[in-house]
Order: structure tokens, then C-alpha cells, then sequence
């Protein structure tokens, strides 16, 4: 396969390699700018045909970011360009966008137009019902043929007859063969250096980490195949710090320690903590020191939060493809000349072709190291504690059992209270041991101060519940000491 790269395809593979270090691992508005540029020339296979994606006029400055749809005058959608045609419209509703249904044309009450198509095609003398909608409640039916009863050629997604294709619009023109060659070399190899890529990223991202093993992490990821011809060494290697997000840290949370622990402004500090709620995580620190990057880590982990240490060119990469997927949506519903569904056609059958592999993919398996929940871990933990501290409760109800039998038979002599006593002994002996077996390994101070755990812990949590739940019950967030003990005999089967 190598030996049958053409030197347009190595230029890409080498352009895509290179990136990081031309932009020192820092991935700004600069290098996404400069990705896309690079990615279109070589769709087009240089300058010659890129006159056909982009319309006369209408090709974006260098300095700009280049997007094929709003060139192609898609900007409010891709199921009103001219690729749309012959499939469904799909347009999405927004809140107080008019709809409209016609009882004459349409199968059932459920099939609506939007506005676009309702003026491209004729309802004339026909029932028309027009409401507004509340937003993201149903889409376009317009191009469906099972919602419709009688065909409603609209000018925007009807096909054209075979003897119309000739006429007005005139028959897409047969594109010359060495610019489909760059449309499928292109999206191909834009497809295998996402795999590459991602297959490289670890899945598990609260494993331990040490020195080791993040240098080996950046070993494996290289791109070691000949489609690259080696890949970028630094000495001494960049690493970044990235935070992640969750759904249990508020913003000021999250920004109050990466304030501290990179020792940042709040303002900075506040910025990486919006960063990571809106994107889904953020890059906090750079450095060549991976003793620095894994003392700051330490103190970020110190609230339960993620973050994990990669080569800062690794990073950068995994943004790249960010890009790269962004950019695969955005052609997909344009045009090439008159050819309306070619980058639609390459892309879907370049997605189904076999992958080739062009990195060690060191975790391409999924689940390859398990799945992390902390919260699952936090749960385990507390039911332990939760154990201890009720055997502890069982060994003293148990006593108290003891005590009040003996005190209830006071008439008894002591001969027939000591056969007694050595008779409910024998009797229970075989409940004594059971209790016995589950307590032994517990010592009385462990049992204290789990005691003592608990009950704080448990304070801790009903002083930040809500006083009602979401369903309006009354929530049991003041109950006493009493109560809870009471609580746990009866989990214990004790009245």
C-alpha cells in the first residue's frame, strides 16, 4: 500500500505530522485555520479545481476560516442547497417558527413543511393549516414519499425527471478523474489519521500516573508507519496537564483550585474552568517538568476531579481531529461543480473501508482497562464503613439483650440462675458465634471511630440536601441520633 502513495498523499501525511511542531504544540485559531486550508487544497488537488467548491468570488481570505457550506450559500442549512435534492428535507423546527400541514397532500395530521419548502412547491385551492412551533418539536417532512399522498414537487428536493436533467440545470458534468482520485485520497487519509490518532488516546483516564508511564504513553503514540516516515522526537519532550469535565464540581469549585494548584490568576483560573464546562475539558499547564505537571495534578485530584498528563504534541493532534471531523461535516453536503452528492458518496464509502493503520493504536481496544466510576468507589466505601459501624451496633444490642434477662429474674437463686444463665448460654451459642465471626476482626477503637465517621459523614450529607425532594416529598434531612440508630437495628433485623 505504501509503495502506492502518490507524492500528493505523502505530502498530506508529512503536512499532518508536522503541524504540532510548526505551531510548537500550541493548537490556536492560527493552526485550525492553516489545517482546513491545507485540507481543501488537497481535496482539490491544488488550485486548478478549487474554483469548483468554492463559487466564483466567494472563496474565503487566507487569514479566514474556511467553511465549504456557507461559501456554497448553505449557511442556514444543507437541506436547502442544491445537494439536497431527491432527499428529505429534515429541517429542524425552532421555537415560533411557522409550520405547515396540507390536509389535501398530506398522509396523516403529523406530516408538516417548512416554510422554505411550502413556498417551493403549489398548494393552490388546497387546505392549508398553519400553526407555530414550540421548538424541537419535529422536522420537515418534504421529500418523504410515505407522507404524502399525492406528490408536492417541490422546487428545492423533488429529483428532476430524466428528460428534464438536460434542461435549465443542465446534467452534472463529469468531473475530471485526477480531482476524484484527491477527493477520495483526501478523505481517506483523513479518516485513517483520525484512527491513528484516537487509537492512541487512553480510554481510562483516572489510571495512576507516574513518570513511566506517561513517557511510555508518548512512545507508543507516535505515527511509526512508513505513510509518515517517522514521526516528530522532541528533546526535551513538552507534556500538558488537561482537567476534565463532570457533572459534581461547580465552576467556582473547579476554578478556585486550578488557581491554587498552577498558582494563576482567578481570572485564568476561571477561564480554564469555563473552558472545561463548555467544551469537555481544557489544557491548564504545559511544562518539560513531569515532576512540576504531577505535583500540580495531585493537588487538582485533591476535590475528585480528572485530569490527566499527555505529550503536548499528542494533545495537539487530538484537537486536530476535532477539526478534521467538523470539516468531514461540513462538505458532506456540498457540491463539487455540478456533481451535488459525490463528497457525500466518498465520504460514506471511505468510512466503510478497512482502516490503514499507520500508529502502534496501543488502545484501540475498548474497555482495554476498564471503565472508571467514582462514584461507584465513593458508594463502596461507605457501605464498608456503614458494615462496621452496624456489627458494632449488633454486638451492643446484643449485650443489652443479655442484661435485661438477667435483671427480669431476680427470684431465681444463684445455683438455678447459674444453670440458668450457662442453659440460655448453651442456647445461643450457635447465634453467639455467628455474631462472633462477623465482629472478632473488628477492635473496639475501630468500631468507635467508624461510629464516629459515620454519623459526621452522614450530617455532612443532610446538611447539603434540599429540605424537599424534587418530587415534593418531605425530606428526612432532620431526623435525631436516635432515630438513626433505631434505623440501622431494624436493616439489622432487630426491632
Amino acid at each position: 500500500m505504501t509503495e502506492d502513495m502518490s507524492s500528493q498523499a505523502r505530502q498530506l501525511c508529512d503536512f499532518l505530522k508536522d503541524l504540532p511542531r510548526r505551531h510548537r504544540n500550541r493548537y490556536d485559531q492560527k493552526a485550525e485555520n492553516e489545517l482546513l486550508q491545507n485540507l481543501f487544497w488537497s481535496l482539490a488537488g491544488g488550485p486548478e479545481h478549487l474554483k469548483l467548491f468554492f463559487p466564483e468570488h466567494s472563496r474565503p481570505l487566507a487569514t479566514a476560516t474556511w467553511k465549504l457550506r456557507k461559501a456554497q450559500g448553505g449557511a442556514d442549512g444543507d437541506e436547502f442547497t442544491e445537494a439536497a435534492r431527491g432527499t428529505a428535507c429534515g429541517h429542524i423546527f425552532k421555537a415560533g417558527e411557522a409550520t405547515y400541514r396540507c390536509r389535501t397532500c398530506s398522509a396523516d395530521d403529523t406530516c408538516v413543511m417548512c416554510s422554505r419548502c411550502y413556498d417551493s412547491s403549489d398548494h393552490t385551492g388546497h387546505m392549508v393549516y398553519v400553526s407555530v412551533s414550540s421548538g424541537n418539536s419535529g422536522c420537515c417532512d418534504c421529500g418523504d414519499p410515505e407522507a404524502w399522498r399525492l406528490p408536492i414537487h417541490c422546487s428545492i428536493h423533488t429529483p428532476y425527471p430524466d428528460d428534464m436533467k438536460n434542461e435549465g440545470k443542465g446534467k452534472a458534468a463529469v468531473l475530471p478523474e485526477n480531482l476524484v482520485e484527491a477527493i477520495r485520497m483526501t478523505i481517506g487519509r483523513a479518516f485513517d489519521y483520525i484512527c491513528d490518532v484516537v487509537s492512541c488516546s487512553p480510554e481510562q483516564l483516572r489510571l495512576p500516573k507516574s513518570k513511566k508511564s506517561i513517557q511510555m504513553d508518548e512512545k507508543m503514540s507516535r505515527l511509526t508507519s512508513s505513510y509518515y516516515g517517522g514521526d516528530i522526537i522532541e528533546e526535551p519532550c513538552e507534556y500538558a496537564l488537561l482537567l476534565w469535565n463532570d457533572e459534581k464540581h461547580t465552576v467556582t469549585e473547579v476554578r478556585d483550585q486550578v488557581t491554587r494548584a498552577c498558582r494563576v490568576s482567578l481570572k485564568e483560573g476561571e477561564e480554564r474552568a469555563h473552558e472545561t464546562d463548555d467544551i469537555g475539558r481544557s489544557i491548564v499547564k504545559y511544562s518539560t517538568n513531569l515532576d512540576e505537571l504531577l505535583r500540580v495534578s495531585k493537588i487538582i485530584e485533591h476535590i475528585k476531579v480528572t485530569v490527566t498528563i499527555r505529550s503536548a504534541r499528542d494533545t495537539f493532534r487530538e484537537q486536530m481531529c476535532g477539526t478534521i471531523i467538523e470539516w468531514l461535516g461540513d462538505i458532506c453536503g456540498c457540491s463539487v461543480g455540478q456533481d451535488h452528492s459525490i463528497l457525500r458518496r466518498v465520504i460514506c464509502e471511505e468510512m466503510l473501508k478497512q482502516w490503514n493503520t499507520g500508529s502502534e493504536a496501543s488502545n484501540a481496544d475498548v474497555g482495554m482497562h476498564g471503565l472508571d466510576d467514582h462514584e461507584w468507589n465513593e458508594n463502596k466505601v461507605d457501605y464498608q464503613d456503614y458494615r462496621i459501624v452496624l456489627r458494632g451496633e449488633q454486638a451492643d444490642i446484643m449485650r443489652a439483650a443479655r442484661l435485661a434477662a438477667e435483671r427480669t429474674s431476680p427470684d431465681i437463686d444463684e445455683d438455678d440462675e447459674t444453670n440458668g444463665t450457662n442453659e440460655a448460654d448453651a442456647g445461643t451459642d450457635e447465634e453467639d458465634d455467628v455474631d462472633q465471626i462477623a465482629i472478632e476482626s473488628v477492635s473496639v477503637d475501630e468500631i468507635e471511630g467508624r461510629r464516629a465517621f459515620l454519623r459526621t459523614n452522614s450530617a455532612l450529607r443532610r446538611s447539603t440536601q434540599p429540605e424537599t425532594d424534587t418530587d415534593g416529598d418531605v425530606d428526612m434531612a432532620n431526623e435525631d441520633d436516635d432515630s438513626l440508630e433505631d434505623q440501622e437495628a431494624t436493616f439489622a433485623g432487630y426491632p
